[in-house]
């Protein structure tokens, strides 16, 4: 329903930034403004604006499909950051048009520049986010727990969204990093899959990838809200049969990788370390399902040993805590996921890290 409310500013934007790139590039050479030039420009532009739509309409041939959704997760990120740029740029010219009291919308050179920094913004911030997320960044915490028991290295993996802009290659990169960590526990803590299994490139390499990684007292999972099958329709997920939603294909491949997933279960481990994994609420109201309360998920746990919950979304961190939980591994957030989120992000969460 949101894609729908949405659509029509969506084909707003798209048409006043098409129209605005027509004007930057005409003023840059004549070439750039005939007929010819806006019809291909005009052609590709609605192309790419089209994917989110066409890659949920078209489902096969299997590659097609694979390669829109690709195109897809690059455009809209693109497309933020021109959204960006064009709102930098128009400021830019607004202020300059107040502080020279004069009318710069007829010159030629102030168009092309305009267009020049907008452009550069673009590609700066586009070739960097792919360079960031193709990275692997290994952020290390260092917590104390006061209660009785040996030092612990936890490998804590969160939102791998494994999906259709998944490398294979990337995440046995991750495998490798974990194993050079010695961890003494792995964790999952939620949307290990985005929606769709069909998405996960290579699932057996991938798996295999996962299995690998060798730790004292084993890997703990618990779901994320991206955890089921559910349709995504330009980042809004589609509606299906709560019957449906559930895939067991998911659980499959986590048994396969050697990862136990804890639902609203708790473990304890042979150093007497208790360690629960929670029903995401998105995903359990999804499914049509309920969830324990903090309390109800800790009321077997030994208190006096060190008591981890994996929670995917970070709430309710009061409430575990008055239950007894001394850590709370989740993840969700994603830091904002791209610039300007991460500066906003913090304000959405109680602890958004």
């Amino acid at each position: 329903m949101l894609a729908f409310i949405f659509a029509p500013f969506y084909i707003f934007v798209n048409l006043y930034l098409a129209r605005w790139v027509l004007r930057w590039t005409g003023a840059c050479h004549r070439v750039f403004g005939t007929k010819t030039f806006r019809v291909l420009f005009g052609a590709v532009y609605a192309f790419l604006a089209v994917t989110p739509l066409s890659s949920f309409v078209i489902k096969s041939p299997v590659w097609l499909h694979r390669l829109l959704k690709q195109m897809n997760n690059f455009w809209l990120g693109c497309l933020l950051y021109l959204i960006l740029a064009v709102l930098v740029t128009e400021l830019i010219l607004f202020i300059a048009r107040k502080w020279r009291k004069k009318d710069f919308e007829g010159v030629q050179r102030v168009r092309q520049v305009q267009g020049g920094i907008a452009l550069a913004l673009v590609c700066a911030l586009t070739f960097y986010g792919v360079a960031h997320a193709e990275r692997l960044y290994v952020t290390e915490y260092d917590i104390a727990i006061d209660k009785a028991g040996a030092d612990m290295t936890v490998a804590l993996l969160a939102d791998l969204h494994m999906g259709y802009s998944t490398n294979p290659a990337y995440i046995e990169e991750v495998a490798a990093a974990v194993n050079e960590m010695r961890p003494d526990l792995i964790v999952y803590a939620g949307d290990i899959f985005d929606n769709e299994y069909e998405a996960v490139p290579e699932p057996e390499r991938i798996g295999a990838a996962l299995a690998s990684m060798q730790s004292r007292y084993g890997a703990y999972a618990c779901w994320g809200n991206h955890d089921l099958r559910e349709p995504i329709l330009a980042g809004f997920t589609w509606d299906t049969k709560d019957s449906e939603k559930n895939d067991p294909r998911m659980e499959k491949f986590l048994e396969d990788a050697g990862i136990t997933l804890l639902n609203d279960e708790s473990v304890t481990l042979a150093n007497g370390v208790t360690i629960a994994g929670r029903k995401d609420p998105s995903r359990t109201k999804k499914v049509g399902q309920s969830r324990l309360t903090p309390e109800e998920l800790l009321a077997g746990a030994d208190k006096e040993k060190p008591v981890f919950v994996i929670d995917h979304q970070p709430k309710e961190l009061a409430e575990l805590a008055a239950s007894g939980a001394d850590l709370d591994l989740s993840g969700h957030t994603h830091d904002g996921q791209m610039f300007p989120g991460n500066l906003t992000i913090k304000l959405m969460g109680e602890n958004a890290c």
